[in-house]
């Protein structure tokens, strides 16, 4: 282990807060000398800068130490009551201790390194119940990604010490450099630190010192573990900035195709029953929960693993991190360090708000043989062919950034599809892109942040998107002018339909006619086919995949709100409808319906799963002004609720919302989950259908003697106007 002092740094726009240093601090237009206890290095000692620009580059024996004198000295300089801190302090810009490291030694992380080979380790917690003051870990399930897959129980309570002490030995003995779980920072550390604080076991878990791990407070939903020598990744952290309808373990692992065939699935308050009568069945359970973590890992944090080469910041930080402030300003500001020069002024508080990106609907309903056509990371690349730039950035230092970045990236995405690389190979191509993606992406929102970006420029992201509408409009007409019908355009790209099957070869042609009339540095892709669109509203469609398989987007088709029945009969009526099959639709509605009435489901299939936001003791104050339908299912369950608390929910005939503890029973309200069948998702279907065969299909007041014969319906569409 290699060990180093270091100094601290920060960015200081005076050194009024620091005159009762008096001889302690030197300040010269050079680097620190080595003998210098604190020191301000004056980056324009040649002639005035802009008032609110930082000239100075403070240093002094640890970040810890400077820090703590600007606040001893702003105490009495600003005439404050109470010491304050940094943060709240105007004229500093200070980054984190490692950060600090980093850009002084001009380093990165993981450079010459691939994701796996840092050695990965995975654990998983079993309890006996949620909260560690209320049950106790009965198994940790561990594994890494140099073969070893093993499982440590405690069958009787007086055991659990044991396996704490075991998981700690096998941790020291196998020396991870990473340590990963899904929710590893809200769940596993907090629960078994605390068990391993009950049993008086010092749970040493680093490699330095003491090896403690501690808590930081990030602003985060929960805080972020740290332990000295490893980084500490939650899974979970990567897969929320994903906007999945569901951030669960086993829905991220459904959703990329990674959850083994014979996958144990087992509801929480049925583990520890399980357990008790079928061991073997909760020990694959929690084989399997380490083995989905490894392999979701290798996908949701590999562009994180990436991306920490590129910016100075720790790989721990960084599936947290705002791609903007987070991730491109900490590039901005070692860019002026590195130069020596002072760092910008924040731009004036402009007059005007900020004009967004364009985004029309065309088209609503199901069109067939569509095709998309992707203007590869438009703002950015307008950012890089025009020069686009904050006016204050003297050094470019943001349109360089972009530029290489966008270049790096269009070539790392070429790389992957090579076929003769290998998997391992294509798999780190694809994590260079898509971290380089995320933050060329974040360029355009870094400039419209205004005051919350230290170099934002409204006026330069006005120019972006300005530019943007206008490469848009000219690439749909040119689309239009080739006789297809548009669906939706935005800066993500624009979905055609050519309503008669042309082969992809064609619609690859086609898209390369269009693009060879755009700007240089501005490119037209083809970005995949389907066989049919519905169309609902923006950002909300489905397609029909040549494959077979459904593609939705939207809170409209995907929410992780939705029962589980209605899903099931969403996807089959999809299926039907895409594929102009209205009586397939007709079947799959009163199926589910026969199935609700004949109470075949379950009350598990009708359910939804809600969280908590109020704990049963905040409640109790607030429930004689205000009931909540959610919350009074709980307190009438006599449930000891607490914030973060999940919930199974159902409508229990005769009595109304009501907490599921039977999910094999079905004593739901049929009618209710009829009428819901309607309501929440048969209108889904609406805009792809005649308004009086919609009417008909799903009444369910059977046959009439003017209805029409449901072979007779057909799938339709609509043209929407600009402005509806």
């Amino acid at each position: 282990m290699h060990r180093a002092q270091q100094r601290g740094w920060l960015y200081a726009r005076h050194l009024g807060d620091l005159g009762h240093l008096g001889d302690q601090l030197a300040v010269s237009p050079g680097p620190a000398p080595a003998d210098a206890a604190y020191h301000a290095q004056d980056l324009a000692p040649d002639g005035p800068v802009h008032a609110r620009a930082y000239r100075y580059l403070l240093s002094g024996p640890s970040p810890r130490q400077l820090e703590g004198e600007i606040q001893r000295g702003a105490l009495r300089a600003r005439g404050l009551s109470t010491r304050p801190a940094l943060g709240d302090l105007s004229g500093y810009i200070r980054l984190g201790y490692a950060e600090q490291y980093l850009i002084a030694t001009r380093q990165t992380y993981h450079q010459g390194l691939t994701f796996d080979q840092p050695v990965r380790m995975q654990f998983d917690l079993e309890t006996t119940a949620l909260s560690p003051d209320e049950g106790r870990i009965f198994l940790i399930a561990v594994r890494d990604n140099r073969g070893l897959e093993t499982l440590l129980e405690a069958r009787r309570p007086a055991q659990e010490a044991a396996i704490i002490e075991a998981f700690l030995a096998l941790v020291h003995g196998r020396d991870p450099d990473v340590i990963e779980n899904h929710f590893i920072h809200g769940f596993d550390l907090p629960f078994i630190t605390a068990r391993a604080r009950r049993h008086g076991i010092p749970f040493r878990l680093g490699r330095a010192g003491d090896g403690v791990p501690w808590t930081v407070d990030d602003g985060s939903r929960t805080p972020l573990w740290v332990c000295p020598g490893r980084e500490i990744l939650d899974t979970l952290d990567a897969v929320r900035r994903l906007n999945l309808p569901s951030s669960g373990l086993k829905a991220a692992a459904r959703h990329f195709g990674i959850a083994p065939e014979d996958r144990v699935y087992l509801e929480g308050a049925e583990i520890v029953q399980t357990y008790r009568d079928q061991p073997k069945l909760v020990r694959a359970y929690a084989r399997q929960d380490v083995q989905e973590v490894d392999a979701l890992a290798r996908i949701v944090l590999a562009p994180s693993f990436a991306l920490a080469r590129l910016t100075p910041r720790p790989y721990h930080r960084l599936p947290r991190a705002g791609p903007a402030k987070g991730v491109l300003e900490p590039m901005l500001i070692r860019a002026y360090v590195e130069a020596g020069r002072p760092f910008p002024a924040p731009e004036e508080r402009p007059r005007d708000p900020h004009r967004g990106g364009h985004v029309q609907l065309h088209a609503e309903g199901v069109l067939p043989h569509v095709v998309k056509a992707d203007v590869a990371s438009m703002y950015p690349s307008i950012i890089r062919a025009e020069g686009i730039g904050p006016r204050q950035d003297e050094l470019g230092a943001f349109h360089r950034i972009v530029s290489d970045l966008t270049s790096q990236r269009l070539t790392h995405k070429q790389q992957a599809r090579h076929p003769a690389l290998s998997g391992a190979e294509r798999r780190e191509h694809h994590a260079m892109q898509d971290a380089m993606k995320l933050v060329v992406n974040a360029a355009y929102g870094y400039l419209g942040a205004g005051r919350l970006a230290r170099l934002g420029d409204r006026e330069a992201a006005d120019r972006v998107t300005a530019r943007g509408r206008a490469l848009l409009q000219r690439v749909t007409a040119a689309l239009e002018a080739r006789g297809v019908q548009l669906i939706e355009s935005d800066t993500d790209g624009v979905y055609f339909s050519t309503q008669v099957d042309l082969g992809e070869a064609a619609e690859r042609a086609l898209i390369r006619e269009v693009a060879a009339d755009l700007p240089e540095g501005i490119t037209l892709e083809f970005d995949g086919r389907a066989q049919a669109m519905l169309s609902h509203q923006v950002k909300n469609y489905v397609l029909l995949r040549h494959d077979g398989s459904l593609e939705l987007s939207g809170t409209s088709f995907e929410s992780s709100r939705s029962e589980r029945y209605g899903t099931q009969f969403l996807r089959s009526a999809l299926h039907a409808l895409l594929r102009a099959d209205v009586p397939g639709v007709q079947a799959a509605f009163e199926d589910t319906s026969a199935r609700l009435a004949g109470r075949v489901l379950t009350n598990a299939d009708v359910s939804t799963r809600v969280r908590i936001g109020k704990a049963r003791a905040d409640y109790t104050q607030t429930r004689a002004q205000r009931r909540e339908a959610h919350l009074e299912a709980a307190w009438h369950a006599g449930l000891d609720f607490r914030v973060g608390d999940r919930l199974d929910l159902y409508v229990r005939a005769g009595q109304g919302l009501t907490v599921v503890t039977d999910p094999d029973g079905r004593d739901y309200d049929a009618g209710h989950y009829r009428a819901a069948l309607v309501q929440n998702y048969a209108t889904r279907l609406r805009k792809a259908l005649d308004p009086a065969d919609w009417a008909q299909l799903f009444s369910g007041r059977g046959g009439g003697l003017f209805d029409r014969d449901v072979h007779e319906m057909q799938v339709r569409w609509r043209p929407v106007a600009e402005d509806s």
